[in-house]
């Protein structure tokens, strides 16, 4: 019986060469259009509108001064402490600030918008449903979502 190429085990099956061209090695995610992805604009867009959320949060906490609904669920609840409402406007305007610096490709917007977001979620002084978590989802929304869509144009970023 003859062997066919069928038979014969290949020696090259698991060499490097064979395994990684390097076409595939070369390939690195990188944005080199001069627009910005629709995903780019739909990352904006949606920040934005949380930001804009969380802004909108902090102007009502300052207005009725009651971070807990205390007239609708308790009036136990603790009060609210006066430097929560401003802490958590000024903030938002700082996040605000950061992903337009985002939007127009510099390096300190993303690095911003983070920092303000973790912090704002931080000095939560009482676990609150629209607060503590709306923050959160915020953050975990701009580093999932967000950083995916911003790492293909960090070299833009200056």
């Amino acid at each position: 019986m003859t062997n066919t190429n069928n038979d014969v085990e290949r020696d090259d099956l698991f060499d490097r060469n064979n395994l990684i061209h390097p076409q595939k090695e070369d390939r690195n995610v990188i944005h080199e259009g001069d627009g910005k992805s629709f995903w780019f604009h739909l990352m904006f867009i949606m920040m934005l509108f949380i930001i804009l959320s969380l802004l909108y949060r902090g102007y009502v906490l300052y207005d009725t001064n009651d971070y807990l609904f205390r007239s609708f669920l308790n009036e136990d609840a603790p009060e609210m402490p006066s430097w929560y409402p401003i802490t958590t406007i000024g903030l938002s305007i700082l996040s605000l600030i950061g992903i337009v610096l985002t939007y127009m490709f510099k390096k300190v917007g993303p690095y911003l918008v983070g920092s303000t977001l973790f912090i704002a979620s931080a000095v939560q002084p009482e676990f609150m449903a629209d607060g503590t978590l709306y923050t959160l989802f915020a953050l975990f929304v701009f580093i999932g979502y967000g950083l995916a869509v911003i790492f293909p144009y960090w070299k833009k970023f200056k």
